[in-house]
Parts: structure tokens; C-alpha cells; sequence
């Protein structure tokens, strides 16, 4: 098949850098060369779906990357999120409609029939119709040497109403058109915090090997970004002024955002942005709703121990100036404080909330949000764990007055933690013999989750900690001992 064929970029799209996010971009590239499926995961405002966006409507860089690769790749977003029903046959609808939206990627003979199979069916309802539509296609693209790409942004959204009829489709095209078929999903935290993950077990095995993380902008790219939000107002856009927006956002996309529309408007006053101090910039921009907004996803994307780690990052990155200036005289000397030997580091590294300088020390990213964690310090429980003892401590805080049964359940929960359990396992495990014998009602589980909810909790009605498991009749929860980000009704 030709190459000339594929059409020039979007001109929006065309503006964008051809190295825009080249490290995320040459990874999902590798995952299309191998056929492999993954996950693109980013904090809110982190910029993953421009990325995605980016590579569909850059067909020509998405190739570049993939030039070693000989075989042509097309990316097809599927619009998951506004499905009129959860019915099969409007879900084989939606993936034919996500290929007749991108047939100009492909060359005459391909468009003509994606385009007659997608009319033929568009109103079909006996689902039927549009699977054997689709797999004709993939039989057609498949005879090609074609590898396609769905891409599902905000998977998770589609996951609140998906049924196990529907993820089981997916993982059925997938496994039948392996050479062929490939998914990149999009979502705002790990996979195995989505609430419904028993609707997505279908898919579980092929989306959780490969993971991207969606972090801060590098230096090019968001100056690209400051570039092209301020326009308008070039003049006036000194390095001093570039060199402020990143130091006080970190690169955070979103927060780039709302930096560059408040210095744009800032400068028709009569003394704009540019000419206040750094605490000026921070102060006005903390006042700011949209900003209070942004800070507030990115730090309830967080688990509780996340937020706990980030907490203390930020506390001894103020210490008192004269403990500052002995890190200065001594930048090479191994960091002391065990916070800057925390395992999580690294994890909160990739999600773009913290950064290792040169010489190995980490800080919180950006001053807004070194600021913001300031402000909400001490909202955090953090992790919950048993000592050699057998304590139960919460972060470094012990729980003490735990009742016997509520003990029981919590030494019970941690010691198999990011598991699902039903009312009979817990009762099983947490209750007395004897009291087995005379049977355990599960209201007296519930006041047992109720009073262990008080102590742990930060708002026991909407958990983070004990979840409710509905995913089966008889009903159970699930544990996690990290605290889940966003917590979830209980």
C-alpha cells in the first residue's frame, strides 16, 4: 500500500512541535510495533488526551516513530463515553463509526468500503449486523498488513455503565484480530483503582502489562506551550517571565493553563505581571478559583499515602533558613531526612507532583503546588499497617480503642490488602468460633465497618480506605491499605 496517500496534518495540529512529548510518544510507538495494548495514565490536567489527539492527527510523526516498523499504523478514537445505550450492537456501531471518521487515512479502495459498511449498518439494531460489518473490516485490514490503534479516552468513565457483555466484546475482537488490533486507554489513575473493575476483568490481562505516565510538559514543550497561549501579547514574554511561569507551575499542563491566561489578561492593568515579585504571582494566583480547582484534582489524584509522602516533602523542603543554608554549602551530601529516601518518590516523580534535582534531592514540583500542599497539610491519614507488634498504625499515628471484633477485621483486611472479600469471608475470618456456631448476622458487619470507618476515615460516608464491593449478590468491600485516590459513595 502507498504512503502517499495519507493526508497532510490538521492544521491546529500542524502548529504542534514534531518532538511534542517524543518520550510518552516513542512509547506508545513501541506498543503499536509490538502489537501490545496498554494504559496512558496521568493525573487530571496532565495532558492526556492532547497527546492522544496529537498522534491521531499526526499521522506523519505517529509513522516517523514507527519508520524501522514497515507495516502502516492508523489510530481510530472510539468515543466510548456518549453511548446512547450499553447495548452490543451500538458499541459494534461506534468502532465502525470511529473508522469511517478516520477513512482518510487509508487509500481509495479502503475508504469506499469502510464508509458503504458503516451506512449499511449505522442503524442496525440487531447487533449482528454491525459485528459482522466490523469483522469484515478487520478481515480487510488485516489482509492489508494494517495495524489499528483504539484508542479509548477516559476509559473509565465508560466503565461506570459498561457491562461484562461489552468489555467481554472487546477483549473477544482483540483476541481474534491479535495482529491487527491494538487499545491504548486513557485514564486519571492506575487500573486497579477503578471502582467497577468487575465489569473490565475481561480486559484486565492485556491492559495491565504495559502503563505511560502523563506528567509535566518538558522544558521545550511547555515553552511551546507559553508560546502559543500568550500570542497575542509576544512583547512582552521575556525569558524572566517564561522562567517564572515554569518555576511557579512545574510544567503542569493545567496549571500552564491557568498561569498564561491570568498573565494575559494581567497585562492591559495598569501594572501587568510581569513587573511583580514571584510572592506577588503566587499570592494572586492562589486566589484565583480555577486555580484552587486545578491544585485540588491533581492532589485528589493522590492516594492517602501519596498525599501524606508529598506532605512531608513539602514541610522539609521550609525548614528554617539555616537548615536551608547548610544544604546549600553541602548540595552533594546524601539527604539525610528518611522523606527523601521514601519509595514512593519515584512513583510521585512520574506523576509530575515532585522532582530529584542534580544532586538527588527531591522537592514538590512547581510553587503553586508546593504552596497548595501547604495549605491542605494534615488532611492526610496516610498508609495503614500492622507493626511486629501487632498495632495498627495509620501513617505514623497508632489507632488505639479498637474493640476486639473491629480489630479483628482491620488485622484481617490489611494482612490480605487490595483484595475484595464477601460478608461470609470477613465474618469467617474476623469472628470467634463459638459466636460462628450461633451465626453472625451481616448488620453486625456492617456496625462493625461503621465504627472501623470513624477511626480511619477521613469522611467515613464517602470512603477511601474500606470500599463497598458490589459486584456480587451477596456484597463485600474492598481494602486498600494506601487509601484509594477520590474515594468513592459509600
Amino acid at each position: 500500500m502507498s504512503r502517499s496517500t495519507v493526508p497532510a496534518p490538521d492544521d491546529y495540529w500542524q502548529h504542534y512541535p514534531d518532538a511534542y512529548r517524543a518520550q510518552e510518544a516513542r512509547t506508545i510507538a513501541a506498543w503499536l510495533a509490538a502489537g501490545e495494548s496498554g494504559v496512558i495514565v496521568g493525573l487530571s490536567g496532565a495532558g492526556r488526551a492532547t497527546l492522544l489527539s496529537f498522534l491521531c492527527h499526526r499521522p506523519d510523526v505517529l509513522q516517523s516513530l514507527l519508520a524501522p516498523y514497515k507495516r502502516q499504523v492508523v489510530l481510530a478514537p472510539v468515543d466510548l463515553i456518549n453511548l446512547p445505550d450499553n447495548t452490543l450492537a451500538t458499541l459494534y456501531r461506534a468502532i465502525l463509526r470511529s473508522f469511517y471518521e478516520v477513512s482518510c487515512r487509508f487509500d481509495r479502495s479502503l475508504q469506499l468500503h469502510i464508509r458503504d459498511l458503516y451506512r449499511k449498518t449505522e442503524t442496525a439494531r440487531d447487533p449482528f449486523l454491525p459485528q459482522s460489518a466490523l469483522r469484515e473490516l478487520l478481515l480487510s485490514l488485516e489482509a492489508e498488513e494494517i495495524r489499528i490503534g483504539l484508542i479509548f479516552d477516559r476509559f473509565d468513565r465508560f466503565c461506570q455503565t459498561a457491562t461484562v457483555r461489552m468489555t467481554n466484546t472487546l477483549r473477544g475482537l482483540r483476541d481474534s484480530f491479535k495482529e491487527t488490533l491494538c487499545y491504548l486507554v486513557s485514564l486519571p489513575q492506575e487500573i486497579q483503582y477503578l471502582p467497577q473493575w468487575e465489569s473490565l476483568s475481561p480486559l484486565q490481562g492485556i491492559l495491565d502489562t504495559h502503563t505511560c505516565w502523563v506528567g509535566p510538559l518538558c522544558a521545550a514543550d511547555a515553552r511551546y506551550m507559553i508560546a502559543h497561549r500568550t500570542r497575542h501579547l509576544p512583547e512582552s514574554l521575556t525569558e524572566p517571565v517564561i522562567a517564572r511561569m515554569l518555576a511557579i507551575t512545574g510544567g503542569y499542563p493545567s496549571l500552564l493553563r491557568v498561569v498564561c491566561d491570568w498573565w494575559t489578561v494581567g497585562e492591559t492593568a495598569v501594572t501587568p505581571p510581569r513587573f511583580h515579585t514571584p510572592a506577588d504571582w503566587e499570592a494572586a494566583l492562589l486566589r484565583q478559583q480555577n486555580t484552587q480547582h486545578r491544585l485540588g484534582e491533581i492532589w485528589h489524584g493522590l492516594t492517602q499515602e501519596e498525599q501524606l509522602v508529598l506532605s512531608e516533602l513539602q514541610k522539609w523542603q521550609t525548614q528554617p533558613a539555616v537548615d536551608q543554608e547548610d544544604k546549600r554549602r553541602h548540595p552533594q551530601a546524601p539527604p539525610q531526612p528518611a522523606i527523601q529516601r521514601h519509595e514512593l518518590l519515584p512513583c510521585l516523580g512520574a506523576k509530575g507532583v515532585c522532582y530529584q534535582r542534580e544532586n538527588g534531592v527531591w522537592g514538590v514540583n512547581g510553587r503553586l503546588l508546593n504552596a497548595y500542599v501547604a495549605q491542605v497539610a494534615g488532611r492526610s491519614r496516610g498508609k495503614i499497617w500492622l507493626d511486629v507488634t501487632g498495632d495498627v498504625y495509620q501513617g505514623t499515628a497508632r489507632i488505639d480503642n479498637l474493640p476486639p471484633l473491629e480489630r479483628a477485621v482491620l488485622h484481617f483486611l490489611i494482612q490480605h490488602p487490595q483484595k475484595r472479600h464477601t460478608h461470609t469471608d470477613l465474618i469467617e475470618a474476623a469472628w470467634p468460633d463459638d459466636v460462628l456456631k450461633e451465626g453472625v448476622s451481616t448488620e453486625t458487619l456492617y456496625q462493625t465497618i461503621r465504627g472501623i470507618r470513624k477511626k480511619i476515615e477521613p469522611q467515613p460516608s464517602n470512603p477511601y480506605y474500606i470500599l463497598n464491593w458490589r459486584g456480587q449478590r451477596e456484597g463485600g468491600y474492598h481494602f486498600f491499605p494506601e487509601g484509594r485516590p477520590g474515594g468513592t459513595a459509600a
